[in-house]
């Protein structure tokens, strides 16, 4: 009925009085879609037993009771794949490593166009993402990989490809030292390693699909240590090295070791009104610790530690007003903010 009232009005067969109708009419059209838009929360991750599936399920309980909104945790192949989405309006919040987000918002690497609508909402976890092995291999370091099969490429998370050259130059090998094997991705590596197709793969660690794997193999995981240079992994923005104990939650660390750690983030497509961004990154933060009590991932990061000032890609405004309002966000968040929204 509304497209034959726009088109009389168009065309100008409609009178004057009814044109305030009809700008009631788009008013309420536009505020039900907006109402609409914000009564379910959808956060797009990886595939369950993965560590994005994980905090997804965690944070869409937590929105679920304290806002009570209905919200979804919906898995995907692999982060890459739900970028778009986000990129579009199609899906409102996604979880991705800094890496894939800051390529695609850019333009580069695996992505051949820009994503200008993509946002960052919160830092979730710099999460540890190293090689692992069989326990009974003989393999000790990621120097022992060379001439060996092992993953290099996710079908579904385009720019870890990136990541995974870093880990290898750290120990002065390139792709071309290795037998590349490529699989679709995190799940498909796990079980190629567990089946014996390869010698090691890359993820991130303390995952439950990993966490099954280890249980799987009579001698369990081992977890390889970065190679002797590790500046090599300042190659990519949101990678660092960090330290790992036996005892942790992570499984397959047989003495102090050094790994990969990758910022992961809560996404928001900028399309998603700012004060729901606002609600939803609020709420989160203001339980912070009960998240950290049920999903030992989320431990690592400390309650100011969220804002970091290494993002490549700009942040919702719902979220820079809320971090605004309660003094996280400070001059040099404000100063990166209007570079990366100021690019030509």
């Amino acid at each position: 009925m509304l497209r034959s009232i726009l088109d009389l009005w168009r065309f100008g067969r409609l009178r004057a009085p009814w044109a305030g109708c009809i700008a009631l009419l788009v008013i309420v059209g536009g505020c039900a879609d907006d109402a609409q838009r914000s009564q379910r929360i959808t956060i797009g991750t990886g595939p369950g037993g993965t560590l994005y599936n994980q905090i997804g399920l965690s944070l869409t309980s937590l929105a679920q009771a304290e806002l009570g909104v209905p919200s979804t945790a919906r898995p995907f192949t692999g982060s890459s794949v739900y970028l778009p989405q986000l990129d579009r309006g199609d899906l409102p919040y996604g979880i991705n490593t800094a890496v894939d987000t800051a390529a695609a918002y850019l333009g580069i690497g695996a992505y051949p166009r820009p994503m200008p609508n993509l946002r960052a909402g919160m830092l979730l976890v710099r999460a540890p993402y190293q090689y692992y092995v069989r326990g009974d291999s003989e393999f000790r370091s990621i120097e022992d990989l060379r001439g060996q099969p092992i993953v290099t490429h996710f079908r579904s998370i385009a720019s870890l490809d990136d990541v995974h050259d870093a880990l290898l130059a750290t120990a002065g090998l390139t792709v071309e030292d290795v037998r590349p094997v490529v699989v679709a991705g995190v799940t498909d590596a796990i079980r190629s390693l567990v089946d014996g197709r390869v010698a090691s793969a890359a993820t991130m660690l303390g995952i439950p699909a990993l966490r099954e794997a280890d249980a799987t193999l009579s001698d369990g995981i081992r977890i390889l240590g970065l190679g002797k240079n590790e500046s090599a992994l300042d190659t990519v923005p949101g990678l660092s090295a960090t330290t790992l104990r036996p005892g942790g939650a992570v499984m397959g660390v047989r003495e102090p070791t050094r790994v990969a750690a990758i910022d992961v983030y809560l996404n928001v497509s900028a399309h998603v009104p700012a004060d729901e961004v606002y609600r939803l990154i609020g709420t989160i933060h203001r339980n912070w610790a009960t998240l950290q009590q049920g999903l030992p991932a989320l431990r690592s990061t400390a309650p100011e530690a969220v804002l970091p000032t290494t993002f490549r890609y700009p942040f919702h405004e719902g979220a820079v007003r809320y971090f605004r309002e309660i003094g996280l966000w400070t001059a040099e968040h404000d100063r990166i903010q209007r570079e990366l929204t100021e690019r030509p």
